[in-house]
C-alpha cells in the first residue's frame, strides 16, 4: 500500500490549488435567477464574452472575495469560476469589465425588476409587507465632476467624504431586496416619500406582479409618516405602518394613555434574543388612540398604536440624566463667571445661556433666571418638577401610525421591529459584500458597482432564506464561514494529462448542501477536457 502510493506521488508532475469556497452555495441560485440570460436578452452583443457572463463574474467576485476591477484576474486565476464560466483569466481585465458596465448602465432598472420579479416568483416571496430605508454610503476621491457622489448627512459619520444615499425596500418575509434607487449624496429623506411611493407602485403593476392583486404594507421610520405621504397611500389603495415623528399633536395623544391602559394591554412580542424562558423579561403594552392628519385642507383619521417597552423607558431616562447633567454642569460654569470679563455684560452672559441651552434635550426640565444690571449679575436656575414629572410619564413611549385597520396591536409591532430586517441587509452591504470605500471613476460605475452589490445581497437573502425553510438556522455569514476552506487541486501527471479534485468537505459543508439539495463540492471541480460546468 505504500509503494502504492509512493509510486503514485512520484507519477503527479505538479500540485495547485484552486478556490471554491462558497461557490456551491451561490451557484445554484444564480442558475435559477437565470441572470446570464437575462442580461443577455436585455442587452445583446457579439463580443466573444457576453455581458451576462460579465455580470455573473462581478456578482460571483463581489460574494466570494470582493475586489476592485483590477483585481478580479488575479481573485479569478486562483478559483476554479473560469472553467464554470467557459473563459480565461487574461480575457477580463479590468478595462473590459468596466466598458460591460458602461454598456449596461442604460439597462440597470430593466434587468433588476426581471430578475427581482423572477425571485419573486420562483421562491414564492411574500410581498404582503415592505420594508423601506435608506442609508448613505460613502467614496473615496474628489468626483468633482460627479452628479451622485455629494457631501450629505453621513450615517457613517464620514462626513469628511463625498457619498451617495442609497433606498432600499425589502420584503418582510425573509428581508429579500425588491427595490433600490440610488440618490445623490445630498438628498433630504423627508423629499423622498412621494417619489417612492410611485416607483413601488410601478414595481407592483409589472405583468409578472399585477396578477397578485398586491396591497402591501409599507413599513418604514418617520420619514415616511408625514401627511402629504399618509394621503398618498390612501389615494393609492396603499397601506402604511410607522413612527410619528415628534410634535405637540403627538406628544398629546401619547399622552393621552394612562400606565393603567397600558399594564392592561401587554403584547406577545419578543425580540428573538430574548429566550422564552426568561423570567426578567417585561412584555411589551400598547393602546390604539386615533390620530388625525390634515395637508392642503384634505384630513384623515388612522390609527395610532401607543407602544411601552422597557428597554425604551431605560434608554430615555439614561439620555435624560446625560442632557440634564450636562446642561446643569454648563450653567454652573457661567454662574462662576458672572460679573467677570466679558460676563460683566448681561447681554454676553444671556447669549452664553441661551448657547448651552440651543439643543439640549433637557433645556425645557430646567428654570433659568438671569438678574441684575451689568457687573451685577446674579444667575439661578433650578429643575422643573412637573416638566419632570411629565418627561417621565413619556419613557419608554412611542406612536406607530397606521391605516391597516385589519392589523391587530401584536401584528403592528412585529412587523415595525421588523424594520431592523433592512438596516441589517445595509451592514452587509457595507461589511462582507464590501460596497465602500472604493475607488470608482464615473457615475456610470457606481451604478455599477451597486447592481452587481445588491444582486449580491439577493443571492445571500435568498440563500439565508432557503435555509431557513429547510431548516438550517446559519446566517449567510456562518454559512460562509464553514465554506471558506472548500478547495479543489489541480493535478498535473507526467504524461502531461491534468485532473482536478475537490477536496473532501466538512460534515458541516456536507449537511448543509444535503438539506438543501444542491450539488457537493465534486461538481465545481471539473476541467474542460470533462464537459465543464454543471447545470441545474
Amino acid at each position: 500500500m505504500n509503494s502504492s502510493l509512493h509510486e503514485w506521488s512520484q507519477a503527479i508532475v505538479s500540485l495547485r490549488p484552486r478556490h471554491i469556497g462558497a461557490l456551491p452555495l451561490v451557484w445554484p441560485i444564480l442558475e435559477k435567477l437565470q441572470v446570464r440570460a437575462t442580461v443577455n436578452e436585455v442587452m445583446a452583443g457579439q463580443a466573444d464574452i457576453d455581458l451576462g457572463r460579465i455580470v455573473l463574474l462581478l456578482t460571483l467576485n463581489r460574494l466570494l472575495s470582493p475586489q476592485p476591477l483590477y483585481q478580479v484576474e488575479t481573485w479569478l486565476a486562483e478559483t476554479v469560476v473560469p472553467e464554470l464560466l467557459h473563459l480565461q483569466p487574461n480575457q477580463v481585465y479590468d478595462n473590459r469589465l468596466g466598458r460591460g458596465l458602461d454598456r449596461l448602465y442604460p439597462h440597470w432598472g430593466e434587468l433588476w425588476a426581471r430578475l427581482v420579479s423572477r425571485a419573486i416568483a420562483v421562491y414564492d416571496i411574500d410581498l404582503s409587507a415592505i420594508h423601506w430605508d435608506i442609508t448613505s454610503i460613502y467614496f473615496e476621491g474628489a468626483y468633482l465632476d460627479s452628479e451622485l457622489a455629494a457631501y450629505g448627512y453621513s450615517r457613517d459619520q464620514r462626513s469628511d467624504t463625498k457619498q451617495v444615499n442609497l433606498q432600499v425596500d425589502v420584503s418582510h418575509d425573509g428581508y429579500v431586496p425588491l427595490l433600490y434607487h440610488l440618490l445623490p449624496g445630498n438628498t433630504a429623506d423627508i423629499t423622498r416619500p412621494l417619489p417612492h411611493l410611485q416607483t413601488l407602485l410601478t414595481f407592483l403593476a409589472r405583468p409578472e406582479l399585477a396578477a397578485r392583486h398586491l396591497r402591501p404594507i409599507l413599513v418604514s421610520d418617520c420619514k415616511m409618516i408625514t401627511p402629504e405621504a399618509v394621503l398618498a397611500c390612501r389615494r393609492h389603495n396603499l397601506f402604511y405602518l410607522g413612527p410619528l415623528a415628534d410634535s405637540r399633536a403627538v406628544e398629546a395623544v401619547v399622552s393621552s394613555v394612562t400606565a393603567e391602559e397600558l399594564a392592561d394591554h401587554p403584547l406577545a412580542y419578543r425580540p428573538q434574543r430574548i429566550k422564552a424562558d426568561d423570567s426578567r423579561f417585561v412584555p411589551y403594552q400598547g393602546v390604539w388612540r386615533s390620530f388625525t392628519f390634515e395637508y392642503e385642507g384634505e384630513q384623515v383619521t388612522d390609527r395610532v398604536l401607543v407602544v411601552w417597552s422597557a428597554g425604551k423607558q431605560r434608554l430615555d431616562e439614561e439620555k435624560r440624566k446625560k442632557h440634564l447633567k450636562r446642561l446643569l454642569n454648563r450653567l454652573a460654569d457661567i454662574q462662576s463667571k458672572l460679573n467677570q470679563r466679558r460676563y460683566k455684560q448681561r447681554a454676553y452672559a444671556q447669549q452664553q445661556i441661551a448657547k448651552v441651552r440651543q439643543g439640549n434635550a433637557a433645556q425645557n426640565l430646567v428654570d433659568v433666571d438671569l438678574t441684575g444690571a451689568d457687573g451685577a449679575l446674579y444667575l439661578t436656575f433650578r429643575i422643573n418638577r412637573q416638566n419632570l414629572v411629565a418627561a417621565q410619564q413619556q419613557d419608554g413611549r412611542y406612536p406607530l401610525a397606521t391605516n391597516a385597520g385589519h392589523l391587530a396591536a401584536n401584528e403592528a409591532l412585529t412587523l415595525f421591529k421588523g424594520q431592523d430586517g433592512a438596516e441589517k441587509r445595509f451592514r452587509t452591504v457595507k461589511g462582507p459584500l464590501q460596497v465602500q470605500p472604493l475607488f470608482v471613476r464615473s457615475d456610470q460605475r457606481i451604478e455599477g458597482l451597486l447592481f452587481i452589490t445588491l444582486l449580491a445581497l439577493l443571492v445571500r437573502a435568498i440563500l439565508e432564506r432557503q435555509g431557513r425553510q429547510q431548516g438550517l438556522a446559519f446566517t449567510a455569514d456562518r454559512l460562509w464561514r464553514g465554506f471558506a476552506g472548500l478547495q479543489a487541486v489541480d493535478m498535473t501527471w507526467q504524461d502531461g494529462t491534468r485532473e482536478r479534485r475537490a477536496a473532501d468537505m466538512t460534515p458541516f459543508q456536507e449537511e448543509v448542501l444535503q438539506t438543501l439539495r444542491w450539488p457537493l463540492a465534486a461538481a465545481y471541480a471539473r476541467l474542460p477536457s470533462d464537459g465543464t460546468a454543471a447545470h441545474w
